[in-house]
């Protein structure tokens, strides 16, 4: 279904005339329905981890970098994904305080795993990756939309673009949103849609195996208390 598709069935449940088009016209409710497109199209990609949307990043190293450019299509990183390294047993270490990353940095620790943290549109990894070194890990892609050529885009700019997510719960995202911005009753429809979506994201998580005993993997539930040694290299 095309984002004009999506438009046209708002359309007739607010009352408001089927458009030809969408994206090229002139009309006020036009052009706000457009925006309102895109704004519910960015909501809903911000609120879950789509595995449609989840794209694996691979750096290699080159024994001098220590900050790697972000993919362009970077939104965040997929909040259960680790960072794995070709050289490491253990996931690295994600450093969310900058000030311990600096004191990685200065203090002559001698690293027994892989460290990152994000900064200045970078990501940065302790100690140096070798030349002989590959990371890998998960992120969600910003690029929500295809164009009629499957092209990926981060918004919608033309009437046969389409949406990767669900246009169903965009229409109903896009019903509600347009009836409470206009001072009308929205509830039944923001119920609607949030029925709609729970039903989405049950069904995106995948199935839940069932596993008997205690079975479990040491390398993701261990952790270091302290994962470097303090001294010379």
């Amino acid at each position: 279904m095309t984002i004009l598709s999506v438009v046209q069935n708002v359309c007739l449940v607010v009352a408001i005339d089927k458009p030809d088009q969408v994206f090229a016209s002139t009309d006020r409710e036009m052009q706000e329905m457009a925006r309102l497109a895109n704004e519910m199209a960015d909501r809903l990609m911000s609120l879950h981890d789509w595995q449609v949307l989840q794209t694996i990043k691979t750096y290699s190293g080159d024994g001098i970098a220590e900050g790697f450019d972000l993919p362009t299509d970077y939104d965040r990183m997929v909040k259960t994904a680790s960072m794995w390294s070709s050289r490491w047993t253990w996931a690295f270490n994600h450093i969310s305080d900058p000030d311990v990353w600096l004191e990685y940095q200065v203090v002559p620790y001698t690293f027994v795993n892989g460290n990152w943290i994000i900064y200045g549109g970078q990501l940065h990894v302790l100690p140096v990756m070798a030349s002989t070194e590959t990371l890998k890990f998960f992120y969600v892609s910003n690029k929500i939309v295809k164009d009629a050529g499957n092209v990926t885009k981060a918004l919608f700019t033309a009437d046969d673009d389409t949406f990767r997510i669900s246009e169903k719960l965009l229409e109903l995202g896009m019903i509600w949103q347009w009836r409470a911005n206009k001072g009308l009753p929205y509830a039944e429809d923001m119920a609607n849609y949030e029925s709609y979506l729970n039903n989405l994201l049950k069904d995106d998580a995948g199935s839940s195996p069932i596993v008997s005993g205690n079975r479990q993997n040491w390398k993701r539930s261990g952790a270091w208390a302290f994962p470097q040694t303090v001294g010379g290299a």
